[in-house]
């Protein structure tokens, strides 16, 4: 596809991976992007046994104290074995007997751990009950559904019958980029919260230009971002839920991190990404945005598109909740 009048916007300050879904990640200093995303991220995913279900960080807070480390360089088409450490001192391997029995000790139930399964083992995503509006809002710690009409309509009805897009263990998109620009917007707006990186999970944390001032990333949405070999489409705003908040390694809790960003950003930091090109990130590499003849439509149509998502995402909703309801 070819491209005129790109806009250099900043470059890679930082470049993550989280081999397991919910524990600590590992900053590197590249990694290779496929369609599915950076390759070795999310590899494996935490289930506990008694809900039969994959579980993050939302329903196991305990899962971001623990430190997960490859054994060795993940490849394209493999999930290489990996450690975990947890705040006891133990070093795991998981796929071990030992390993998920320790782990079930340190978190207090029986889990399982699993490296990434085939898209059509429905069964190993599939929720046990339909997500209702309670979940929703257990989830994002609030007495009303939250809106997140931000994500794709596929998405939302994926995600209210599995626990993650099925053939993957990331939340919703192969990519999760976030600015400085944002996380300094965000420490101007609430002093008192603390914007660590650490904390919003990305894979690429990118230090803005200049003239890319407040929540940068968001004016990117619907164009493309060429980094390193890749060239990455920017898909949607992310919405965020209780995680950031959180106590972790280094970084107590910290409330007025979501009741600042409920109050400026209707909850979203950062944007969720799509990989059009293969290639390698390294950090240090360039960021230059380009803007489709088609984004200034698409942005004109978005809050079109968001108020019938939300229209489906209610009605979907009510379906569930009623459903749950006569099951009970």
């Amino acid at each position: 596809m070819y491209m005129k009048n790109g806009k250099l916007v900043g470059s890679v300050k930082e470049v993550w991976r989280y081999p397991v879904k919910s524990m600590q990640g590992e900053q590197v200093t590249q990694c290779d992007v496929t369609k599915q995303g950076v390759v070795g991220d999310r590899g494996w995913a935490i289930k506990d046994n008694d809900a039969d279900e994959i579980r993050g960080v939302r329903k196991i807070p305990k899962l971001l104290h623990c430190q997960a480390t490859y054994v060795n360089e993940p490849v394209k088409g493999g999930v290489p074995e990996v450690t975990i450490a947890t705040p006891n001192g133990e070093m795991l391997k998981a796929g071990d007997a030992e390993c998920e029995e320790q782990l079930s000790t340190y978190l207090k139930r029986p889990v399982s751990v699993w490296p990434l399964q085939s898209t059509w083992n429905l069964k190993h995503y599939r929720l046990k009950e339909l997500a209702t509006s309670k979940d929703l809002r257990n989830q994002f710690g609030t007495e009303t559904t939250p809106d997140i009409s931000s994500i794709s309509l596929k998405l939302m009805l994926e995600l209210a019958v599995f626990a993650t897009p099925l053939g993957r263990y990331y939340d919703c998109y192969p990519l999760h980029i976030l600015t400085t620009s944002s996380l300094n917007t965000m420490a101007e707006h609430d002093a008192n919260g603390d914007f660590n990186t650490r904390r919003f999970r990305p894979n690429f944390l990118i230090e803005t230009e200049d003239d890319q001032q407040g929540l940068a990333e968001f004016n990117w949405v619907g164009g493309i971002l060429v980094i390193g070999e890749t060239r990455i489409k920017i898909e949607t705003r992310t919405v965020r839920c209780s995680m950031p908040a959180q106590p972790q390694p280094g970084l107590g809790k910290s409330a007025p991190v979501v009741k600042a960003l409920v109050k400026n950003t209707e909850r979203h930091l950062g944007v969720y990404a799509t990989v059009i090109k293969e290639g390698v990130v390294k950090k240090g590499d360039s960021v230059v945005f380009y803007q489709p003849a088609s984004m200034k439509i698409s942005q004109k149509m978005e809050p079109v598109r968001r108020f019938l998502k939300k229209r489906v995402m209610g009605a979907s909703l009510t379906l569930s909740d009623l459903v749950s309801n006569k099951l009970k």
